[in-house]
């Protein structure tokens, strides 16, 4: 467990510090825009994300959790419901961009809100009803739920999620190198001069963040769900899980808004 507890521990560091940081920004800024708005969101995402961390940790460092079993539910099923929201924000942040909507602020603020609401009072209670429902887990362990991916449902929700996820990565990368390509060739030498090719270039950094972060896991979920029945030592459990925590690293995406790189 020392890989998880190190990457967990350099999440939560630089991950507060990002969310603190950018959140004094915001406010000395006052900025209403849209960008501003779904950095708000991420920010709140992100602040979840790292208040379950410290339950992990715990649970890592002590080898035993003491939590009770709907704690143990909620930081596991939490851990899923940050990737994805992030990455639903992340690509309508490239979208936005790709094809220059002019989104006025109470728009954005609006499907934002019902994004929210769609979480908090549809899938969080829904994923909670189930998720780790189906068998008897010990109440003094935690983040075993792969016991259920014997189940055929879990399987196919697992194979979509994948599918869904590779595949619009694949497809939002495919069209932002074409249209940062264009627009280097349209504005060649000066590329950098030119305010249409740096937005599209901070975009790909939502790309970049989703194939190092969010990648590494679908792939792999993909051999673990076809493997994990002969995963006799849980060397497979590991390996899955380090590449779960690897999702966490995108809370670090806030230092590099503060330092410009994607904002």
């Amino acid at each position: 467990h020392a890989v998880l507890i190190v990457l967990y521990i350099i999440n939560l560091a630089g991950g507060t510090l990002g969310v603190i940081m950018m959140s004094q920004q915001l406010f000395r800024r006052r900025s209403q825009s849209v960008m501003t708005i779904m950095i708000i969101s991420l920010l709140v995402l992100h602040s979840f994300m790292l208040l379950s961390i410290p339950f992990r940790l715990s649970y890592y460092i002590l080898g035993e959790w003491k939590f009770g079993q709907f704690a143990c539910r909620l930081a596991s099923a939490i851990i899923y419901l940050h990737m994805y929201a992030t990455f639903a924000l992340y690509a309508a942040i490239i979208m936005a961009r790709l094809l220059r909507l002019e989104l006025r602020k109470c728009y954005t603020a609006a499907w934002l809100a019902a994004g929210w609401l769609l979480g908090a009072l549809v899938v969080t209670p829904v994923l909670l009803s189930y998720y780790g429902t189906s068998k008897t887990y010990r109440p003094c362990e935690c983040f075993q739920f792969h016991r259920e991916l014997k189940e055929a449902h879990m399987v196919i929700t697992n194979y979509c999620l994948v599918g869904v996820l590779v595949a619009m990565c694949a497809v939002l990368t495919a069209i932002q190198l074409t249209v940062i390509y264009r627009v280097a060739v349209k504005y060649w030498p000066d590329v950098n001069s030119h305010v249409e090719f740096r937005a599209q270039a901070k975009s790909f950094f939502f790309i970049l963040v989703t194939l190092v972060c969010f990648m590494p896991h679908h792939v792999f979920r993909v051999y673990y769900i076809q493997n994990f029945d002969l995963d006799k030592d849980h060397k497979l459990l590991l390996y899955n899980e380090v590449f779960l925590a690897l999702t966490t690293m995108c809370c670090l995406d806030m230092l590099c808004f503060i330092a410009g790189i994607a904002h």
